[in-house]
């Protein structure tokens, strides 16, 4: 699981058979089927593997907490109301895979997908905000399947694996709207400019912001074996 991209989108369907039902009436009727854990586009010969699954009862609370206030009322009251659960899985590279994924999910939108939760990061959004950050701009990509987390011990990314780099992570030492805005700004940096770095390096803002010493380490907060880990570490930025 942990190499792979993940998205949650429960629906109204009551059983498989609603699911496939739909999935085949979706105009034009029959370009897409549902089999055997495929869901397929026959147009373009393209298909990813998608889990059907039950109602799960802790959908509205895990949306909540990944929607990060952004999912209106009555977003999560309809997400109270699914009947089951539809899990697409893509391969963990989502420069590669973004045509991919935007087609897909539109198709689970049409077929009533209430919302969509990206599992390997544990980001939630409404569907206009998703296609939205899906067809915007570099940073709205990073944005759609990245996440910023703050804990006891600090804040730190998750998410970055979809794009093959290390997280990063901030002392809370670091005001939290700085630390927002410096880990925003070096993911992005890592995206962009695709920079080679080493554990040593420094990193600043501009030439007068506060330069922050690079560490790289193993990404310890996730077993090896969950959807968050990154198997490319994470970059850890001290004060100078």
């Amino acid at each position: 699981m942990s190499h792979e991209m993940i998205l949650c989108i429960p629906g109204p369907w009551q059983d498989r058979t609603e699911f496939l039902r739909r999935v085949i009436a979706l105009e034009p009727m029959g370009r897409h089927m549902f089999a055997g854990g495929i869901l397929a586009d026959v147009a373009v010969k393209d298909h990813v593997p998608l889990e059907f699954c039950s109602e799960d009862s802790q959908i509205p609370e895990a949306f909540a907490l990944a929607g990060q206030g952004k999912l209106s009322s009555t977003l999560l009251a309809q997400l109270a109301e699914h009947k089951s659960v539809a899990y697409a899985h893509f391969p963990l590279d989502f420069p590669a895979q973004k045509t991919r994924v935007i087609h897909f999910a539109e198709v689970l939108q049409k077929i009533g997908g209430i919302a969509v939760k990206v599992e390997s990061a544990g980001v939630a959004h409404a569907w206009d905000r998703w296609f939205a950050l899906l067809n915007g701009s570099p940073f709205d990509h990073y944005c759609s399947v990245v996440v910023l987390i703050g804990d006891s011990d600090g804040y730190y990314s998750c998410g970055m694996h979809h794009f093959g780099l290390p997280e990063c992570a901030v002392s809370r030492s670091v005001p939290v709207e700085e630390a927002a805005d410096l880990m925003n700004r070096f993911n992005y940096w890592q995206i962009v400019e695709k920079p080679t770095l080493s554990s040593g390096h420094t990193f600043s803002l501009s030439e007068d912001s506060p330069h922050f010493h690079l560490t790289l380490s193993p990404d310890s907060r996730h077993p090896t074996d969950h959807p968050f880990f990154n198997e490319h570490g994470v970059w850890h930025l001290d004060a100078a």
